[in-house]
């Protein structure tokens, strides 16, 4: 019976040796795998990182292109504006020599009233309509000239027939008289007018202006007028209701 037992208890001990040595082989059968498996993945990320380095240097040499057509592109520009800028400037003080070489010729037209010293004079913070003297074709208002008989400062007013009523179109910026006698006062923008429209004269402060009273076709306004308003100007023709300003516009017409 003894004998027995130690039998057992061997076969038993070899039985188990034999299953350790199994799953021993499948381990380390597994880490094979494993190991090749790193090895490949260890080779992939070397190929990734080699293909990243070159990938970067493209984009560093790409950027390095992006940079230099950018200065140029930003030297061109600023070299194109800097010639359009003194073309721009070249033809305007050309235009203004001209300009300024045809007012003192005059080469252009006066529209308005003779240009004479008056009888009359005073008023203040008026605006005189002149209904006699129409333009007479569409182009450009240049300057306005009068004979001044104290410093003043007055705005240009251009107004059109719209619906039997006169409109203010059109306003010039403020325009300082500083002398006395026959003065010309330009424009610091021309003002485009049309055939047909008449001249208004706001003046703010003393009207420096003489006039002569029944004739002319001049009408007094004491209220602002602005870019929009709208006036009636009734006839006066053979009434004692009328005033000459020696007042009116230059520029050129059709």
């Amino acid at each position: 019976m003894h004998h027995i037992l130690i039998v057992l208890v061997l076969a038993g001990l070899l039985g188990g040796c034999a299953g350790s040595g199994d799953r021993l082989r499948l381990l380390q059968e597994e880490n094979r795998h494993l190991q090749e498996k790193l090895t490949l993945a260890h080779g992939d990320i070397d190929t990734l990182t080699s293909e990243k380095t070159v990938l970067n240097d493209k984009v560093a040499d790409l950027i390095r292109v992006s940079g230099t057509l950018q200065r140029e592109k930003r030297a061109r520009v600023e070299e194109a504006d800097q010639l359009r800028k003194a073309m721009r400037g070249f033809a305007q003080a050309q235009m203004e020599m001209l300009r300024e070489f045809s007012l003192r010729q005059d080469f252009f037209d006066y529209i308005g009233a003779e240009l004479v010293n008056r009888q009359h004079s005073g008023g203040e913070n008026l605006t005189l309509v002149d209904s006699g003297n129409r333009l007479p074709g569409n182009g450009t208002l240049l300057a306005v000239r009068g004979y001044f008989i104290v410093p003043c400062r007055l705005r240009l007013l251009v107004l059109r027939l719209i619906k039997e009523q006169w409109e203010v179109v059109q306003v010039s910026a403020p325009l300082e008289v500083g002398a006395t006698g026959l003065r010309q006062i330009n424009l610091e923008v021309p003002m485009a007018v049309q055939a047909g429209d008449i001249l208004g004269f706001s003046f703010a402060g003393s009207v420096g202006i003489p006039y002569d009273e029944k004739t002319g076709y001049a009408f007094l306004f004491s209220d602002p007028l602005r870019t929009g308003s709208r006036l009636h100007i009734p006839d006066t023709k053979g009434t004692s209701n009328r005033r000459a300003y020696s007042l009116g516009g230059v520029g050129l017409f059709q």
